[in-house]
């Protein structure tokens, strides 16, 4: 066998990507919901236009690799949430949208609406208590949704928490977080607590007494949220400050990969189960320090990411595994088209849905669906 497809059988020995048709709108800033049919929601962003925002829907059938435009949302929006409920509906929430009154400037939204997929309409909910966007929402164990922190306009970093309750359909303030932030993760554990870590914030410095500049810096405060009692707890800190970084729950552990520091992006893999007193390195990083990627727990228990930004580009097509039993790192395919900030969905049937983003500097219509294949580890 000719040397160059032995590599590349051997690069695709733990997964390959194939095609998987194209968005009817190119977007990025956009969220990707699966349905409990199986199709995926594609629901706002951004498209080429930097200074718009987008009320279309798309869904993804994976029997047929197709898209198809859905209902229009009541709002266009871009850096909001969308979070499946318990009865099958899609809770979209916040997000910003261009200013009313014409500038330039971008607004955050209060709004909120659910998309009922057997009847395929959008019904306005809520609103919140507090406009925001690149805030986080997370699923309850009762079926409420957390909404937590994320900013308003003129850099405002949110400590404020909000909880939806599916059955009135209106949201009520929470305990608020210790601290303010913005582009952060938070992660539903087993025992039904609530990590929120990372992110960006402009809060003040306690030991200092003076403010972080106004769009913040890259925090490493962790807080960890017991809802039966309402309280936040202290976790202990990351290892480094990081926003932009891809977060998963690993059983009863917290784990983050990659993303970017104060200064620069990172390739470190760190872990925290409750009772912990610090964060919990693995034997092996990532290969390269990247930002803006995605993470997504497969069935098998091993963590795929894909896309992001690396030190040297500004984005890259590699694919890698994360072997949990292992710590070890496989590459696992390559992609058709280099992307960050893009959606990651896994299907039904252990595939992985990857659509949109910016390639190149620009926003992506493209999407690709990666398959778990046997084979040997290639360690990057």
């Amino acid at each position: 066998m000719p040397l160059a497809l032995l590599v590349c059988s051997m690069v695709m020995a733990q997964g390959r990507v194939n095609p998987a048709g194209a968005l009817v709108t190119p977007r990025t800033q956009h969220t990707a919901t699966p349905l409990t049919d199986g199709r995926v929601l594609v629901a706002g962003g951004r498209s080429q236009s930097a200074t718009d925002t987008l009320s279309s829907t798309e869904l993804f059938d994976p029997a047929s690799n197709t898209w198809k435009p859905g209902p229009p949302m009541g709002t266009s929006r871009s850096g909001h949430t969308a979070t499946m409920l318990a009865d099958g509906r899609v809770l979209v929430v916040g997000g910003t949208a261009p200013a009313a009154d014409g500038s330039s400037r971008f607004d955050s939204l209060a709004s909120a609406e659910v998309f009922d997929a057997k009847r395929v309409t959008w019904t306005a909910v809520g609103p919140l208590t507090e406009a925001r966007n690149g805030h986080t929402a997370t699923r309850l164990r009762d079926g409420s949704v957390l909404i937590i922190g994320g900013a308003r306009p003129v850099h405002q970093h949110l400590a404020s928490v909000e909880r939806f309750d599916p059955a009135t359909n209106t949201f009520t303030s929470w305990r608020p977080l210790a601290v303010g932030r913005w582009l952060h993760d938070a992660v539903l554990l087993k025992d039904g607590s609530v990590v929120v870590l990372g992110g960006r914030s402009n809060a003040a410095q306690a030991d200092a007494g003076v403010p972080v500049p106004k769009p913040g810096v890259a925090i490493a405060h962790v807080e960890r949220l017991d809802v039966s009692s309402g309280v936040w707890h202290a976790v202990p800190e990351l290892s480094e400050p990081r926003q932009r970084t891809a977060v998963v729950s690993l059983g009863g552990r917290v784990a983050v990969f990659g993303g970017q520091t104060t200064t620069m992006s990172t390739n470190y893999v760190e872990w925290w189960e409750p009772g912990g007193d610090a964060w919990v390195q693995p034997k092996n990083h990532l290969s390269v320090p990247i930002a803006g990627h995605s993470a997504t727990l497969l069935p098998s228990g091993d963590v795929l990411i894909a896309g992001g930004e690396p030190p040297s580009a500004v984005d890259t097509a590699r694919v890698q595994r994360w072997v949990q039993d292992s710590e070890r790192w496989c590459l696992a395919g390559q992609l058709k088209t280099s992307r960050k900030a893009h959606t990651a969905t896994l299907l039904k049937d252990g595939s992985v849905l990857i659509a949109g983003g910016t390639s190149a500097g620009m926003t992506e219509a493209t999407a690709e669906r990666w398959v778990p294949t046997k084979g040997p580890c290639v360690e990057p």
